[in-house]
């Protein structure tokens, strides 16, 4: 199962935590907000845990992203990210055993 750190929790929507748990490759859409204007910086940073941006909105600090809930959890550390919360659940892609 996957392991969260209780500081992090804070930052993310509870049922992106439980579909990461339960189903860490199903595909989801986030709202990431940012604590700092969405630089290209932060894109590629998001980038580079296989999300994608699907649209800024940079006076709010907000970045809408698409990928697998466990790359999205992932990202829970960044000092940039400030609150992660659930948009739509793409695909639930059922776990191999």
């Amino acid at each position: 199962m996957l392991e969260i750190k209780e500081d992090l929790r804070s930052k993310v929507d509870y049922r992106i935590v439980e579909i990461a748990q339960s189903s860490p490759t199903t595909e989801i859409k986030a709202i990431i907000v940012t604590s700092v204007p969405p630089s290209s910086e932060v894109v590629n940073n998001l980038q580079q845990f296989s999300l994608k941006v699907e649209r800024i909105f940079s006076i709010m600090n907000v970045i809408k992203v698409r990928g697998k809930a466990k790359n999205i959890i992932a990202i829970l550390d960044k000092p940039f990210v400030r609150y992660i919360m659930l948009e739509e659940v793409i695909v639930n892609t059922p776990e191999l055993i």
